[in-house]
């Protein structure tokens, strides 16, 4: 017979007073110049996270990258977009 055993280890860990109350302070959003900034969410997307969030082709995106009519960085090869660059040009577009 074949069993695997796990070992389930507890960490147990002094936290400062200061601390804990402010783990246990209600969410708040961060707000970078009318834009919210959620925690939970990447600060970067890909080019196929960004065309899932904007409905749009990839091949789209991948066009408006080579007619730089979208903000992005190249970092090692991939294309990526910062989301509050993003999210400032998409408040800028809407506003012409």
């Amino acid at each position: 017979m074949n069993m695997k055993q796990y070992l389930k280890l507890e960490l147990l860990v002094e936290l400062p007073a200061d601390l804990e109350i402010e783990l246990n302070k209600p969410y708040k959003k961060q707000v970078d110049n009318n834009i919210i900034v959620e925690p939970n969410k990447k600060m970067t997307m890909s080019v196929d996270e960004l065309a899932d969030e904007l409905q749009i082709s990839n091949t789209t995106i991948y066009t408006m990258v080579r007619q730089n009519e979208i903000p992005h960085k190249k970092v090692r090869g991939r294309i990526l977009f910062h989301r509050v660059t993003i999210e400032k040009w998409l408040s800028e577009i809407e506003q012409k």
